[in-house]
């Protein structure tokens, strides 16, 4: 049973206006830097895609020219993930569509473009009698961001990190080509081989590292690995080195009485 629609839009398609691009210093300075405070941060530009599709254009000229990427997101991040050296800065701020909340028998889920804060998406599950559980620290903080560390905190103990509630991805690739995965479609076979079919008809194929995963409740070690893992599992926590996380699909549990 759908409970409430927010908004309803494509999650790529329209071109990127050049004019919404900043050069100036005095625009940009507050993209080059985060809470890690780490000095020296430089770009030559600030780029602000408004579709997964604009972020899929900038990463292929990017790649074209050999153009060093940093994706910025609300900067609460504590290791300089956003801080730039050299090159362009693609800024996500304005892929801030909330798309829709909607109630099921077990839960619900949400669609959410990356820019959209934690607070605002809590807050609209919370009006659905429903719960976002992942509770990092900073509650300002992008989605994207939290997908793409992985990000836990203390409830995190209870109801496991942001990983156990995303359910689909959309990912911008350095080829210029935009992704979707939802979890279950595509896994590693048992020798930790991948393939990932792509609209041009081209494939990626890769083999996973042979490193075990640390056995604790939360952790924060390189790039996740698992037996015959679900591929969306890969990109989740990887910290956009394999792709730009452009929008997602997210589970919702029901909110718990007291609450």
């Amino acid at each position: 049973m759908q409970a409430r629609r927010l908004r309803s839009s494509p999650w790529y398609g329209r071109r990127r206006k050049q004019d919404a691009d900043k050069t100036q210093p005095d625009e940009i300075q507050n993209y080059l830097s985060d809470e890690s405070y780490v000095q020296g941060g430089h770009a030559a530009r600030v780029m602000f895609p408004e579709t997964g599709g604009d972020v899929a254009a900038i990463l292929a000229e990017a790649t074209r020219t050999e153009t060093p990427v940093t994706v910025s997101g609300a900067g609460t991040g504590t290791v300089a993930g956003r801080v730039p050296f050299g090159g362009i800065v693609i800024a996500t701020d304005k892929l801030n569509s909330l798309q829709s909340i909607v109630r099921e028998d077990s839960g619900g889920r949400a669609q959410a473009e990356v820019g959209v804060c934690l607070f605002d998406l809590q807050k609209a599950a919370d009006a659905n009698g429903l719960l976002y559980p992942p509770d990092p620290t900073e509650r300002s903080c992008f989605i994207g961001g939290n997908i793409s560390t992985n990000a836990s905190g203390a409830r995190t103990f209870k109801y496991g990190p942001t990983r156990n509630y995303v359910t689909g991805l959309q990912i911008a690739l350095a080829s210029g080509e935009v992704i979707e995965l939802r979890r279950g479609q595509f896994r590693a076979d048992k020798d930790g081989r991948v393939r990932l079919p792509l609209a041009s008809g081209r494939a990626i194929e890769a083999l996973l590292p042979s490193y075990r995963m640390p056995r604790v409740r939360k952790h924060a070690s390189g790039y996740y690995v698992a037996p015959e893992m679900d591929l969306i599992d890969l990109f989740i926590g990887s910290e956009g080195t394999l792709g730009v996380i452009v929008a997602a699909e997210l589970k919702l549990l029901p909110k718990p009485e007291g609450c």
